[in-house]
């Protein structure tokens, strides 16, 4: 009884005093839905990695896990590409076998995906998404963009410290997990969008319009381990390994139009449309 009534005191007393605290408390932690747990490094290379066979191949990461430190840490380097992409490639191998999918591109399978289709539309979303990050970072990168793509980050959002500041607004404000993406319209105008889950801007059905140029994984696999619940500070970070030179290529392979003079900048974050915006494939296409 003494026991029961002293375990009784003590829960009362840590009521009151997160009561008297409870004022002070100005940040709320992300807490991931499933405890990650770091992965035993082994020493072996991203070229050792190879997809069961099938439709979709593993891309090939083009540097070693340690190479991107202190920015990006080896074990989360190798979990993140062995440990998620990989199984995404072989999902993806498996779920089309026998489907019209089988034998289109993945933007292609984004624009004629069916509702009933799930499996399919995560596992291709996932494989889009993951190679357009990995492919847009890189050791000894970072800095600032130069040209007409950093003309268009002055223009659109004041400076390119305001950017990254609404860029790494974005990633705060994300509930659960997703992807943040910079986009540009048929003028060249730029603005961020979120997408959910592993949903990618050319899906049907989005209502999302425009050239996707750089994308930062928000799913807790891709920054838990070092960063915790600091989302912002990841945000920060991934400037850091940002190969701006690759976001320069995407953003200059297709042709801008004259902005209407009464256009104004977007917003920050926003995921209207803007009808007859080029679409990644059609830059591809025209690349060829």
């Amino acid at each position: 009884m003494m026991k029961n009534k002293a375990l009784f005191y003590l829960a009362v007393a840590t009521v009151a005093l997160v009561s008297c605290k409870k004022d002070t408390l100005v940040e709320v932690i992300d807490v991931p839905s499933k405890p990650i747990v770091a992965i035993e490094q082994k020493g072996g290379k991203p070229s050792d990695l190879k997809a069961a066979e099938g439709a979709f191949e593993l891309m090939q990461l083009p540097y070693n896990y340690n190479a991107l430190e202190p920015y990006i840490d080896a074990t989360t380097l190798e979990l993140h590409y062995a440990k998620h992409l990989l199984p995404y490639v072989n999902a993806l191998n498996k779920s089309v076998v026998g489907t019209k999918y089988e034998v289109l591109d993945l933007v292609s399978i984004f624009k004629n995906i069916a509702f009933k289709d799930v499996d399919v539309r995560n596992y291709a979303g996932a494989v889009y998404n993951h190679n357009f990050y990995f492919e847009a970072i890189a050791p000894k990168s970072g800095g600032v963009p130069d040209g007409d793509l950093m003309e268009a980050i002055v223009k659109d959002y004041g400076s390119y410290d305001d950017f990254v500041k609404a860029f790494a607004d974005s990633a705060v404000k994300i509930n659960g997990s997703g992807w943040i993406w910079l986009m540009s319209d048929k003028y060249g105008r730029l603005r961020i969008i979120t997408t959910p889950n592993n949903d990618a801007p050319q899906m049907k059905g989005l209502g999302i319009t425009g050239v996707p140029l750089l994308c930062l994984d928000m799913w807790e696999h891709a920054y838990y381990l070092k960063f915790q619940n600091k989302k912002r500070e990841y945000a920060n970070t991934f400037f850091s390994v940002l190969n701006w030179s690759k976001v320069a290529e995407r953003y200059g392979a297709f042709s801008k139009l004259s902005a209407p003079s009464s256009s104004s900048a977007p917003s920050a974050v926003t995921t209207e449309s803007t009808d007859n915006v080029p679409q990644l494939e059609e830059v591809e296409k025209a690349k060829e």
